[in-house]
Order: C-alpha cells, then structure tokens, then sequence
C-alpha cells in the first residue's frame, strides 16, 4: 500500500506535497518531537505500541497542526487500505464486515447507442456560437437550450466519458476516475472533505439522485439579495417544474433500505408527521430497482437520469460537439468580451491543444473550478471567489440488532425536515442518510487504535448512518494556488456549529426511538453509548447527548464533509460582492456567463441539484434570447 499512498500523495497540488512532506520530517524529527511532545525520539524507531501511542495522542491534542497532522494521515491510510483494487476477488477485512461489492450488469443495453465524445488526434480548432465549460447540472442544460434553439454548441469536460456507461466497479478506482482531485480534496485546513464530481454529467452522475426544491427562505433571499427577480415566484416554478419532468423525478423508485428505514421508524415511533416534518425523498431514477446501492459511483444500468443521459444527450443530438477529457485552462477575454477558451485534451500520455472560438461563453465547472478558471484567466474583481457556501455536514451512526448494511439499495430516501425552522431563515439542521462503502466508513470513523478500529469496523454491517446538513450562515472564498488550482478558505461559524450539534442532538433521539442498541459520534476520540446488545436507556441518551454537546465541533476533531459546494460566483448587482449580473452573465466580461451553483447567491437550503437546474434552465433562456438579439431590458424571471 506504500506506492499507492505515494501516488496518491503526487496528484496532490505542489503545496500540499510540501505540506506533507514536511509533516513527515517532523514525525521523524528529534528536535520536532522533543518540542511537541516532550521526547526526543524519531516515529520510525517507535514500537508498534509506541507508534499507536504517538498517533493517538496527536489525535487528541490541543493542538489544531497536529490533529491536522494526525488526520492527513488516517485519511489517506485507513481509506486506501480499506478500498482495495477492484481486481482483488477479496480483501482480509471485508469478509469480517460482510461486504460484498455490487455484481457486475449483465446484458445492458448502451443506453446512448449513436452518442459519442469527439476524440481528437492533433490539435484542434473550433468556432461555435456557444462553448460550455463542463457538462453537469448547470452546463448540460444550457448546452441543450442554446442546441434546441438551433446554435452551435462545443461542451468541454474535464472527466471522462465512459462508453456504454462502464463506470469503475471499485470504491478507489471510482473516487480516482469520477470525482475532483480524486475525492480527497479538502478546505485549506483540511478540516472539510469536499466531493464534486468529475466526468461527463459532472456531480449528476455521481451524487445520490435526491430532488428537493430550494427552500421558500433561499428563494427570497436570491431575489433580495441576488436581484434575481422572479426566483421566488411562478416563473421559476414553471423552470423547476421542466427540469424536473425532463428527469422524470418521482417516489415511485424511493425504496426504503434499512438505513433510511432507521429514520423512519424513528420519526414514527416520535410522533413526527410525515410531510411536514419527515418524507419520502424523490428521485431521478427510471428502472433502479434497487439493483446495486452504487450510485455514488455511476450507474451501469442507465437508471439515474443525469444530464448525460437527459440534456446532455438531448444537445449531442441536436448537433453539439463534446470534448470529453479536455480542461479548460484559460478564458481569452479581449477587450472586455470573452472570445473564446483554450484547453487541454489528455488521453493517457497524449495530449493536444483545443481552441474554442465562440459568442458565448459559459463556466460551469463547479463551485471550486468556475471562479478558478476566471482567476487563471486574469478575471480578478473583488467578487470573483467569494460567498462559497457548502451545507457542512457530520454523521452520527446508530448500530442495530440486525444487518442494516448501509451500502445495498438506494442511498437517501427519507428525510428529515422539522428542526430547519429552528433557526431564523431555514439555518436549522435537516437529516439525511449517506451510503457508508468500506473506504469512507473508515475515513470517518475515529481511530482509537489498531485493534479498537478493526472491531469498529466489523460491526459497521449493523450501522445506520444518518447525515446532518445545514444551510450555513457563513461562507468561504476560493482562490487559486500557484499553479492555478482551487484553494478553499472556509471556517465555520458558531451559529452553523450550533445547528450541527442540534442536528446532532435530533438525529441520536430519532436512531433510539428506532431502537439502536448504541450510538456514536465522529469525534476524536468517539463519543458512545451503549453495547450494542441491549436497547439504550433513557439516562444512556441523556449522557451521550450532554456529551455531544459540551464537546461541539472543533476542527479537526470530528469527520465534517461537503458535497454542496454552490455560490463562488454568485449573482448580484454589485460586482465587488458579486461575479455576475442575475442574469448570469459576469460582471465588465460581454460574452462570458456563469452557469452552474456558483451563481447561486445562497444556499438553497436542500441538495443542491434541483436549484442548479432550474436556475440554469434560466440563464439558457436569457443567453438563447441574447444571441437571437432580443432585448433583455426585461428577459423572463429575471431583473
């Protein structure tokens, strides 16, 4: 496993090598380990039991740079360890956790048969009307507006295309080939992991197909603070409701597995009410049937409606040229109008250059690209970066009598929704539940030693694993480093912190109520209740609870995750707190328009996808009006 995590440690930015290595010279330092623990000793010469020792206690400290330090470390080592290859038949642990990866499809059918990326053999040149820059929630849909209208569309994308939807059946080979940066990108304290999607349909063909509106606060809150008028009105209702029919988004493929079922029961066995307080969760699924619980991961069956298999095949059949594998390095701006985009085709070793020349340009690469490749470009406004929102997130796990095997069947499809009006505007937590594969399961979970994670983890098959989100109050900025890569600066709040605990505090007295046997907590080190063999009692909860509370969230000292980074060029009429006009189009740029979450001017309030589109779905029809030469002194639902 030593190459593995080598190699994974080279895909890491020039800075964050440097940060690394010098992690490791410490550990192996005399003069460094005298000075933080009192004792000159160097990490390789420590026993095995003096080595657990060392770790554990820099898991603890008080110290931010050494629990920072502690978890670089057993993030890359237990996931990597716990994620094997996918051509390994077995692993020595996964029998004991009773895992077994998804069998293989059998017989299915290409789902976009006539459907192919272009796949260039020199450099090439391209004139269009419209170049979009990624093909996700935001790009595909502008993509297949500007083709129906009858432009000439070029999407690029930076991920891969996989033919007849042959998505890497593996946990490590999914992370390494669909998501940004391998799946280990973090903020700049590596407090936060930070997941978006990297391939053709971008997070679409990655997330967990959940389809909620924005909530009513956040709406009001685009028009007000955004300018976006007619956000929060029938005009971008009709908007919703088209993305949302072209997805075919139902409950009639929402089965319930038996870690949702956790939060069912719970809320059931409460009192709760369903619709107001908890729900069936809708879905852009056509014929799951609940076949492999790998959605995190691409669907081989064609049942996830993504933009690849909804918008983006409905552009490529109109006409549009897609450069799947092609990064989009810089957009050329000459005087004041964007003209076109270089980029960078790679195919294994070889590479070529692409030149897109169009009238239009959108960025839709995501919330940590898009502002990115503005900066790389020279486009350098106050606004550019700022107001990242991320619905921070931690996990509480609730063990049961019987296999809940989180990882089989459809991942979120019940949540909960009664504690967001806790706090002013829908800052309140919401709960969810996430799918919990080896390799995350031991990325999250704490680490008290060797032997105390192995039994940790063999008793993950009877674990369900709720989420808590929040809409958060404060925001991050994004910038680049110094080879022109996202940087995220982002610290919580107290006020999101407190909503966490809350969520916390909620989501243990649901998993009792549902009958959990013991609870923990992500912190460092874990917080528990329980063993596991008998029902928890009233006091049990009380303590876990006063426990959960009085340690709160600290960096670094809990697992805290994202996959909702929206708002890092977001919509507004002042361009030093904003990136682009409501209408999508950026600040001083003619030509140049934003059209993923980025242009979101907060958090929605709900994962994000459905927001994304249905915004998306409205730029495309300002953008479509503007190169028919139509006036947009009043374009539809917007200021």
């Amino acid at each position: 496993m030593d190459r593995e995590v080598a190699d994974l440690v080279q895909s890491l930015s020039t800075a964050e090598r440097e940060e690394f290595a010098q992690l490791l010279r410490v550990v192996e330092s005399r003069g460094a380990n005298l000075l933080l623990s009192g004792r000159p000793v160097r990490f390789s010469r420590l026993s095995p039991a003096q080595r657990e020792a060392y770790l554990k206690a820099w898991s603890r400290s008080r110290l931010v740079v050494k629990r920072k330090g502690f978890h670089a470390i057993k993030r890359l080592a237990a996931g990597l360890y716990y994620s094997p290859p996918a051509t390994r038949a077995s692993h020595p642990l996964w029998e004991r956790i009773h895992y077994s990866p998804p069998p293989l499809p059998v017989d299915v059918p290409d789902p976009l048969p006539e459907l192919r990326p272009v796949r260039p053999e020199t450099d090439v040149e391209e004139s269009a009307d419209v170049c979009v820059i990624g093909s996700g929630a935001g790009g595909g849909v502008i993509a297949a507006r500007a083709a129906a209208a009858g432009y000439r569309v070029v999407v690029l994308e930076a991920g891969r295309w996989f033919d007849r939807l042959r998505y890497p059946r593996g946990e490590r080979e999914a992370h390494d080939e669909l998501f940004l940066g391998r799946g280990i990108v973090t903020n700049d304290d590596h407090a936060i992991g930070i997941l978006a999607g990297e391939a053709v349909g971008g997070s679409t063909a990655i997330n967990w197909m959940t389809c909620l509106p924005p909530r009513p606060e956040a709406r009001a809150e685009w028009v007000r603070d955004g300018g976006m008028r007619g956000a929060d009105g029938p005009d971008f209702d009709l908007a919703y409701a088209a993305v949302a029919d072209r997805l075919q988004v139902s409950t009639r493929e929402s089965d319930v597995n038996a870690s949702n079922d956790a939060l069912r029961r719970g809320c059931r066995a409460l009192g709760y009410r369903q619709g107001p307080d908890w729900d069936i969760i809708a879905r852009n699924a056509v014929g799951c049937r609940s076949r492999c619980g790998f959605c995190t991961f691409g669907c081989p069956h064609g049942a996830r409606q993504s933009t690849l298999t909804t918008f983006l095949a409905d552009a490529l059949r109109a006409g549009t040229r897609l450069y799947a594998s092609t990064r989009a390095d810089e957009i050329v701006v000459d005087r004041g109008r964007a003209t076109g985009v270089l980029a960078t085709y790679r195919d294994g070793s070889r590479t070529h250059r692409v030149r897109v020349r169009a009238r239009a340009i959108v960025a839709a690469c995501g919330a940590l690209q898009t502002p990115a490749l503005l900066l790389r470009s020279g486009i350098r406004f106050p606004g550019i970066g700022v107001g990242l929102r991320l619905d921070p997130t931690v996990a509480l796990a609730g063990e049961f009598p019987f296999p809940v095997r989180a990882w089989e069947g459809p991942h979120q499809t019940v949540g909960v929704y009664r504690f967001q009006s806790t706090d002013d505007g829908a800052h309140g937590p919401w709960i969810e539940v996430a799918p919990i594969h080896p390799g995350l399961a031991a990325i999250a979970l704490s680490w008290e030693g060797s032997s105390d994670f192995r039994r940790q983890m063999e008793r993950i098959e009877r674990v369900a694993t709720p989420i808590v989100l929040v809409r958060d109050v404060g925001e991050g900025r994004v910038s680049i480093d110094r080879e022109g890569r996202p940087s995220v600066r982002y610290v919580l709040t107290r006020r999101d912190r407190q909503n966490l605990v809350r969520g916390m505090v909620e989501t243990a007295r649901i998993l009792r109520a549902a009958g959990a046997t013991r609870l923990l907590s992500l912190h460092t080190p874990r917080i528990e209740a329980g063993n596991g063999a008998a029902p928890l009692s009233e006091n049990d909860l009380d303590r876990f609870l006063a426990d959960v509370e009085a340690r709160g969230i600290r960096e670094s000292s809990i697992a805290l995750f994202s996959a909702h980074p929206i708002g890092s060029a977001r919509a507004g009429i002042d361009p030093r707190r904003s990136a682009a006009r409501p209408t999508g189009e950026v600040h001083g740029i003619e030509g140049l328009w934003i059209g993923d979450g980025s242009l979101l001017p907060t958090a929605p309030g709900a994962n994000p996808m459905m927001s994304i589109l249905a915004t998306a779905w409205r730029t495309g029809e300002t953008l479509v009006g503007r190169l028919s030469g139509r006036s947009e002194a009043n374009p539809p639902g917007m200021a």
